[in-house]
């Protein structure tokens, strides 16, 4: 996941320990991604509206390097005609998927996140669309908390050290999209908010160089 969340990322200020004369300088990594996720089904007869909903804002430093921090939010809208075609599929009546780097608005313990964006993206066709987005969480359930230490030495290269710190909550989210002209909206009462805290730090051995195993490449 840590992997995942380096592309999406992130912002923390680290300090560094000096290396070992000879050894390759060390690397401090930290991670911290909130995301929020929602799936809305709504059946009208036997037209089928699904939204899909994924939003988050991250942030990634490492010591020697830059600090960043960036958001992340795509949709997916369908429409499904569930009496025609193959049974339990049915036929695609319209589709059409966007993305942009819109950061989710979270709070810091996970009881609420919303977004609120337009993103470009294409229908089913190919054909460049806008849709318009609105999405709020409302967390529903006890904050869930869990942590991952790993302490290892690659042979002949170095140590990596590396802890997770993760809290998530059940969540009932509400979700509303607009895409040429066409509006839909509901709930989501088995929605989750994440929240991953990561730090990972890489001690060369000395003449040791490329050594990059945190999220394979330096800073």
């Amino acid at each position: 996941m840590k992997r995942l969340l380096i592309g999406l990322c992130t912002a923390a200020t680290v300090a560094l320990t000096a290396a070992p004369a000879g050894a390759a300088p060390n690397i401090y990594h930290t991670i911290s991604s909130t995301h929020g996720s929602a799936a809305v089904v709504e059946t009208v007869g036997c037209e089928q509206t699904s939204i899909f909903v994924s939003s988050m804002v991250g942030m990634f430093a490492a010591q020697p390097g830059p600090v960043n921090k960036q958001g992340l939010t795509s949709v997916l809208v369908r429409v499904t005609d569930i009496c025609s075609g193959v049974p339990g599929r049915g036929v695609v009546l319209f589709e059409a998927e966007g993305r942009n780097l819109a950061p989710l608005d979270a709070q810091p313990r996970l009881t609420s996140a919303s977004i609120t964006t337009e993103l470009a993206g294409f229908d089913g066709d190919g054909n460049p669309v806008t849709i318009s987005l609105a999405a709020s969480w409302i967390g529903t359930g006890p904050l869930e908390h869990s942590t991952v230490s790993s302490h290892e030495n690659v042979p002949g290269l170095g140590n990596v050290n590396s802890t997770d710190n993760n809290l998530a909550r059940a969540a009932t989210a509400t979700v509303s999209v607009t895409v040429n002209g066409f509006t839909a909206a509901g709930t989501d009462s088995s929605a989750v908010l994440q929240q991953v805290k990561a730090r990972c730090i890489e001690i060369a051995r000395p003449g040791v160089e490329e050594f990059f195993p945190c999220f394979g490449f330096p800073g």
